[in-house]
């Protein structure tokens, strides 16, 4: 069985992502945080992909959606945004890894 992985970016990023990664995870794709929130009370993902510059402040949101719904912290939390230097560093804190854009 695939691990279960969930994109909240827009459907550009996500086409990339899902092209590149589709055969090792069943994928998930929200363009919107109160999506991703609805899908989070319902399903414990291994892995999430979010656009950072998508989402925003309502990033915070999300994170703290994952740690209500996971059961533990193995959930890996990947941020994407053009420029990291915007971010605040309590965000960034809360990632497990940053990607630019432009290396996807």
């Amino acid at each position: 069985m695939s691990n279960l992985l969930l994109i909240c970016a827009d459907t550009a990023i996500s086409d990339n992502i899902i092209h590149k990664m589709g055969g090792e995870y069943t994928i998930w794709h929200v363009a919107h945080q109160q999506d991703a929130m609805a899908w989070l009370k319902k399903q414990q993902p291994e892995s999430i992909i979010m656009d950072l510059d998508l989402l925003g402040d309502t990033a915070h949101d999300v994170l703290d959606q994952v740690n209500v719904s996971t059961s533990d912290s193995c959930t890996l939390i990947i941020g994407l945004c053009e420029n990291p230097e915007p971010l605040s560093p309590a965000l960034a804190n809360r990632l497990d890894q940053l990607v630019l854009h432009h290396s996807i």
